[in-house]
């Protein structure tokens, strides 16, 4: 893709090779809008792990769709705010600065979630 740059060239960008959350035209040597830098040690900066807290997530908003019937997701996000003592102002994303030790923690409060989420709907198939 070609883009108007600086004093009227063009230049050819590409998105990045890790381009999660960043903009995909971060490529002119100039920080893009969603550049974030992590801590070595920090949960954001290891990608594996920040995508096995993302598949958590996902699949418990899942889970709770399927159980409730609706969007489940900002109930969620949410209540892993109040647990956390994430502030509200502050994005659940805030949880990539902490350090990896902390992952765990995240993960089984996750898990423990779905867990619960599947037990409710087992319990609403035994009343119905």
């Amino acid at each position: 893709m070609t883009l108007p740059g600086a004093g009227g060239t063009c230049h050819t960008v590409t998105p990045r090779s890790d381009a999660v959350n960043q903009s995909c035209y971060a490529g002119l040597h100039e920080s893009g809008l969603f550049d974030t830098h992590y801590e070595p040690g920090s949960i954001g900066a290891d990608l594996a792990l920040r995508g096995r807290i993302e598949a958590e997530l996902a699949g418990l908003g899942e889970a709770r769709q399927r159980c409730f019937g609706y969007a489940a997701y900002g109930a969620i996000v949410a209540g892993l705010k109040r647990d956390f003592a994430i502030a509200q102002r502050q994005p659940w994303t805030d949880i990539w600065h902490w350090p990896v030790e902390r992952a765990d923690e995240i993960i089984n409060y996750l898990q423990g979630r779905h867990a619960e989420t599947l037990g409710h709907a087992a319990g609403r198939r035994r009343s119905a």
